[in-house]
């Protein structure tokens, strides 16, 4: 591949295929990214709002005519995969290969007999950030697997084919959701999506607002997680925030970003099903990144996460940063770690 060898290229593209090359032999036949993705309002696994982040999994690929899957993570090193597209999986995949071991198993239908796949990827947060790697990596390895074997499908096709033929990981609900967002992406914008897909687009710029994604991802695990919220706690959760997503997609329309995004920490503090129960863990942190200037803060996702989303005027970000250190230290915790981005370009090879 070409990118190994572009000076100016991002460091990550170049480094990707050259793993690929050490490991396999060969240069890869392509390239692939693809965005994280955040839920901005609605119940996990039901309607809402959903955008494409700046973080991302690049994934470098090529194809084979032996029916084997061999994948490698330059964030796992030691925990390689070598399996039969088509058999069973007599052994135990890693966490982090399940995603891509799903993909391929569930296409190989519409392939070749023979078809298998080399892959190696590479994935920017790390767990702790609470952003599921699992809509980007299916995405990545359905876009290699039928760039080689097919079916060419438009975007729209690929998500569809994907929502019929690949089971949502053990204890995600927003799977589909966020396969969606991570298709369809785009730096300027968030989608709206409902049950059998995205139903519309609405306006969100962070870099043109001046505004940055800021993950707080902690080092330690802190208090113990609060109890899980009761049924009438859940109901209530549900019904607040079905409300705060028709707020949202009335602001996001005004192009009113900062005041769509203050609504964030509302779900914080509700007791909305599906996005775990770390509040506690993670109140410290969201008061005092809104005291020092973010617009909106909240649990990043994922249940046992304690990560914190933040939206934050990029003029802010030094003192924001300032202040979640001091917040950790009063309570006697290690310094957290931070990561910023604007918005995510939508899944696709690299050219």
């Amino acid at each position: 591949m070409q990118l190994m060898d572009q000076r100016d290229a991002d460091p990550v593209l170049r480094v990707v295929p050259y793993t690929f090359v050490q490991a396999f032999g060969y240069e890869p036949a392509g390239v692939w990214t693809a965005p994280y993705a955040l839920r901005l309002a609605g119940v996990p696994g039901r309607s809402g709002i959903v955008t494409a982040l700046g973080w991302q999994v690049v994934m470098a690929a090529a194809p084979r005519t032996d029916g084997i899957l061999r994948a490698g993570s330059l964030n796992r090193p030691g925990d390689a995969v070598e399996i039969e597209v088509r058999g069973a999986v007599d052994r135990p995949v890693p966490p982090w290969a399940a995603p891509v071991v799903d993909a391929v198993h569930a296409l190989a239908g519409t392939a070749p007999q023979n078809a298998g796949l080399d892959l190696i990827v590479h994935a920017d947060l790390p767990d702790a950030a609470g952003l599921a790697p699992s809509a980007p990596l299916t995405c990545a390895a359905a876009m290699a697997w039928t760039s080689f074997h097919g079916p060419q499908l438009p975007v729209a096709a690929l998500d569809a084919l994907l929502r019929n033929v690949v089971a949502p990981p053990d204890g995600t609900a927003d799977a589909e959701a966020l396969r969606s967002a991570v298709l369809y992406g785009g730096e300027s914008r968030a989608l709206i999506v409902g049950p059998v897909g995205p139903t519309g687009e609405l306006p969100l710029d962070l870099a043109a607002a001046g505004l940055r994604a800021m993950l707080v991802i902690p080092r330690d695990r802190g208090v113990p997680h609060t109890g899980m919220a009761s049924v009438v706690e859940s109901l209530r959760g549900a019904r607040d925030e079905t409300e705060r997503a028709q707020r949202m997609e009335a602001y996001l329309r005004d192009r009113e970003l900062p005041r769509a995004l203050s609504l964030l920490t509302a779900s914080h503090l509700s007791r909305v099903p599906g996005y775990g129960t770390g509040w506690a863990e993670a109140d410290a942190t969201v008061d005092a990144v809104k005291l020092a200037g973010a617009v909106g803060a909240r649990l990043a996702g994922g249940t046992g996460s304690a990560a914190v989303t933040a939206f934050v005027p990029a003029a802010l970000l030094s003192g924001v940063r300032a202040a979640a250190v001091s917040a950790f230290r009063d309570r006697g915790r290690l310094t957290p770690r931070f990561l910023t981005a604007t918005g995510g370009r939508p899944a696709g090879p690299v050219t």
